[in-house]
């Protein structure tokens, strides 16, 4: 009774992510009036922040990116805070210039750039990114006209992974679901995750970020408690490498994520009330909340199966496939990784192990979140 009632519980909760949150958003964007805004250009005084921690590799890029955006110079800034650098990136960004520099004697956290970054800003519009993304040419205008609704206090854009390979194609397909799923949201209200890729904000709603958050959901969050909507635009993109260079990276990513995301949602626990914030509350109550459960559910269901496979042949199929699938991560990992060609087989037994690593790496953030456990600083990993 006991296996059965596990296999129930998990079987519905690992549903709420994968079915029914997709179908309610869906059915929600069939049935609710779209909340589409007329997009019309929008001119406005524009900070780009971009906060740095040993970027000598990608700053340089990044930089000639970000100059050469279309966008008016006269309401144009871009700031830069070195977050405690010890290698080139100082000297390389003081030969631009232009552009504002600020240094952080000490590696403090991205959180204490952005705040530092905001007091210094003038621009009405603050739009965030990351040394290592490459922002399409019209994307700052892109995101601007959507602010010409004074509904809307913050506009997501949409991260496109450059770079190809076996694991980078289960990512890129993470991303793009993600992406589908925003835009149902958009035209119902607001997204219950942000990009921190590339993302806009008026600087009247900012709210300075503390330490121990994951800083791109928490202004996201903070938007959508003060009363305005936060949407996703897929066409301002941010050209990215693969957000995880490898399967270790992966788990100390995945990690720190569910550990600071589930910390910023305590901080603004007031948006998981239903009847003041609507269909938004259980969008982040599923997405960002029970979704961190997941491995919890997914051990329960493969030994509540296991347990139950010996009583009934449905069962046991059931078992089996979740064997399967978990074996086929495995010979990715031992095996088919190691194969430079991508063929459909290496890409269906990348998602696999993707997911599964994934998933581990979630659980540990789970536990450490749980155990009051906070993630302040971090050294970030980048490509080239």
């Amino acid at each position: 009774m006991i296996a059965w009632a596990a296999l129930a519980l998990s079987i519905f909760m690992i549903a709420a992510f994968f079915i029914l949150n997709p179908l309610l958003i869906y059915i929600a964007y069939l049935i609710k009036p779209k909340r589409q805004h007329a997009l019309k250009p929008f001119c406005s005084s524009v900070s780009l922040i971009i906060v740095v921690h040993n970027a000598e590799r990608q700053i340089a890029a990044k930089l000639d990116n970000a100059l050469t955006l279309d966008y008016g110079t006269d309401d144009y800034e871009i700031i830069v805070v070195s977050d405690g650098s010890y290698d080139r990136t100082d000297d390389i960004v003081k030969g631009y210039g232009g552009v504002i520099f600020i240094r952080l004697d000490e590696h403090i956290g991205k959180y204490a750039g952005m705040n530092k970054a905001v007091e210094a800003a003038k621009g009405q519009i603050l739009v965030f990114s990351d040394a290592d993304a490459l922002i399409s040419k019209d994307a700052i205008p892109t995101l601007l006209r959507h602010f010409s609704d004074g509904c809307i206090g913050g506009v997501s854009g949409r991260s496109i992974i450059g770079d190809s390979g076996n694991l980078k194609e289960a990512q890129r397909f993470y991303i793009n679901f993600d992406s589908v799923i925003k835009t149902m949201e958009s035209l119902t209200g607001s997204i219950s995750s942000n990009n921190g890729k590339l993302y806009a904000v008026r600087k009247s709603l900012y709210q300075p970020v503390p330490a121990s958050v994951t800083d791109d959901s928490f202004v996201q969050l903070v938007v959508v408690r003060q009363g305005r909507r936060f949407v996703f635009e897929q066409y301002a993109t941010a050209a990215i490498s693969t957000p995880s260079r490898n399967p270790e990276h992966e788990i100390i990513r995945r990690k720190r994520i569910v550990t600071t995301s589930l910390r910023g949602i305590a901080i603004n626990k007031e948006l998981l009330n239903p009847f003041k914030f609507g269909l938004f509350s259980i969008h982040l109550l599923i997405n960002k909340v029970l979704r961190r459960f997941l491995p919890v559910f997914l051990i329960t269901l493969f030994i509540s199966s296991l347990m139950l496979a010996r009583l009934n042949l449905l069962y046991a199929l059931f078992f089996a496939l979740q064997a399967a699938f978990y074996a086929a991560g495995v010979i990715y990992w031992l095996i088919l990784s190691r194969i430079r060609k991508i063929k459909l087989i290496t890409r269906l037994f990348s998602v696999a192990f993707y997911f599964t690593l994934g998933n581990y790496g979630t659980l540990l953030g789970l536990i450490d979140f749980l155990r009051g456990k906070e993630v302040v600083k971090w050294a970030p990993v980048k490509n080239d």
